[in-house]
C-alpha cells in the first residue's frame, strides 16, 4: 500500500512541475518577463532553473523510495 502512495506522490510532483513549466515558459507571463529583461540570457537562466528543479525533485524522490 505504501508503494502506491509513493507513486501517486511522485506523479503529483511531475504534474506540478509540468504545470509550472507551462506557466513560466509558455504563457502570457512569458511576454511580460521577456519585455522587461535587461539581459539576453534570462530565458536560458529560467530553463536552467527549471531543469535544476526537476533534478532536485527527482533526486529527492529517488532517495525517498
Amino acid at each position: 500500500m505504501r508503494r502506491l502512495a509513493d507513486a501517486s506522490r511522485g506523479l503529483d510532483s511531475v504534474v506540478l512541475l509540468f504545470l509550472f513549466g507551462l506557466f513560466l515558459l509558455f504563457s502570457p507571463f512569458t511576454f511580460w518577463w521577456a519585455a522587461h529583461a535587461r539581459v539576453w540570457y534570462l530565458p536560458y537562466l529560467l530553463w536552467l532553473g527549471f531543469i535544476a528543479l526537476i533534478a532536485i525533485v527527482s533526486w529527492h524522490y529517488r532517495h525517498e523510495v
